[in-house]
């Protein structure tokens, strides 16, 4: 499988506030799915309004709760209300351990959630799993 994935190319869409997330995440992407391309935006807002004009729609999206303007949870919300968007997976990444707070946005359409570990070499695994789980699926 992963010679076939070496020549397909995958959209990766991260929505969160914090640049060094955004960083860490890039590297962790990088590691696992070098072929990503990836496109960091840094509130709700700005993601909706770049999901509703985009031409290509990503193959996954990353998405922080506690954002400014617009957070996670309301994002999630309108990403599952566009029709265009509702079969793209959304991963929620957050600092949040609640396992509560896990239910209730999944119930609001997330496909996943996952709390963000302190270190790059931590994020991999996710990664990995990330791609099983969304991208090596696809094909």
């Amino acid at each position: 499988m992963d010679t076939v994935l070496n020549n397909i190319f995958f959209y990766i869409l991260i929505v969160d506030d914090d640049k060094d997330d955004h960083f860490f995440l890039r590297q962790a992407i990088n590691q696992v799915i070098p072929q990503a391309i990836i496109e960091s935006l840094y509130d709700g807002s700005e993601a909706l309004e770049y999901l509703d004009n985009c031409v290509t729609l990503p193959n996954l999206i990353l998405l922080d709760l506690n954002m400014s303007k617009i957070s996670g949870r309301s994002t999630i919300t309108l990403i599952r209300q566009n029709s265009n968007l509702s079969r793209v997976p959304v991963v929620i990444l957050t600092t949040s351990k609640s396992t509560f707070e896990k239910e209730e946005l999944i119930k609001l359409g997330a496909n996943d959630f996952y709390s963000k570990p302190d270190q790059v070499k931590d994020l991999v695994p996710i990664v990995r799993e990330l791609r099983e789980k969304y991208l090596d699926a696809s094909f």
